[in-house]
């Protein structure tokens, strides 16, 4: 009988016991899920049960990958890798061939699938499609739909001395205000136009994401432009049409920009009173224009003048 590897995390500060049958699945889920923050709040215990299983023909399928969401969890597939995970039992359950083991962007995901669909199917975290940066001691939510420049301007506001918190999404532990939200600062993804406009990005190889773009520009924050997460101290709404510009927004108009572009799993899960009180602080309009580096100066000046928020 083979013999059962246990790992034992505290992402977010929930218990993740993680069991495997392979050292090999074990040591790749490892980094993927230790450097999640342990002193968040969350609480509760999940499991996550991770096998091998033989290649099938179309291994490696990365990044092609085909997802099922239920009332009670999800099920996700990447050629013959599979991940099964039940909100109600508070397990999920992971198959990986050979081929997708050799994938570490692959493993990424389906590990950290696994652990924010069971966090946030939970009720431990809320998950909301923004960006976070941080420059002069104070954070800014930067909030748009997609394709309005999230991770263009993350990227800019990077070169120009910003530390990242996340470039797409960002978590607040569920029961708590929304003042702190914690991200993913280890990577940053541009789509090739994106990474066009940045001379320094020439060089950079694209590897395979499996968003609708299928390859993407990977950029790595230095450590010390990285947090793990930051108080909000405003909200910033991204408009990419017309002159560059950055005003002040009334609430209604700030509740309209939030929910307008909001995903599906947004209107499902976000309580509306948590993103009335995530809102609820210094509220900009950010019309970009069309140099990302003017865009990211206007921001520079906003987080000199911000009051910390309370």
């Amino acid at each position: 009988m083979p013999r059962i590897r246990r790992l034992s995390l505290r992402p977010f500060g929930a218990h993740l016991a993680v069991t495997s049958d392979d050292e090999r699945v074990i040591e790749a889920c490892r980094p993927a899920l230790a450097r999640f923050p342990d002193d968040a709040g969350c609480t509760g215990s999940f499991h996550l049960d991770a096998t091998t299983v033989p290649d099938g023909t179309a291994d490696p399928a990365w990044p092609l990958t085909r997802l099922d969401a239920g009332a009670d969890g999800l099920e996700l597939w990447c050629g013959t890798g599979h991940l099964r995970v039940e909100l109600s039992a508070g397990t999920a359950r992971l198959a990986l061939p050979p081929a997708l083991l050799a994938e570490p962007d692959a493993v990424r995901m389906f590990v950290e699938g696994a652990l924010s669909s069971l966090l946030i199917g939970g009720g431990q975290l809320h998950a909301v499609h923004s960006g976070l940066v941080a420059r002069h001691g104070r954070s800014l939510l930067l909030r748009g739909p997609s394709g309005a420049g999230k991770s263009t301007l993350t990227y800019a506001a990077l070169r120009a001395g910003f530390q990242v918190v996340s470039d797409d999404w960002v978590y607040g532990v569920a029961g708590r205000p929304p003042t702190w939200l914690w991200g993913y600062p280890w990577r940053v993804f541009l789509v090739a136009d994106a990474a066009a406009r940045f001379p320094e990005l020439a060089g950079v190889e694209p590897v395979a994401h499996p968003g609708a773009d299928r390859w993407k520009i990977p950029v790595e924050p230095p450590p010390a432009r990285r947090r793990k997460g930051a108080r909000v101290d405003a909200v910033v709404f991204l408009d990419p049409d017309g002159d560059l510009g950055l005003d002040p927004v009334e609430l209604g108009e700030a509740r309209r920009r939030f929910w307008d572009p909001a995903l599906p799993t947004e209107r499902r899960d976000l309580p509306a009173s948590w993103i009335d009180e995530l809102i609820d602080r210094p509220r900009y309009v950010l019309r970009r224009g069309i140099d990302p580096a003017a865009a990211v100066a206007a921001l520079d000046r906003l987080t000199r003048t911000l009051p910390a928020a309370s």
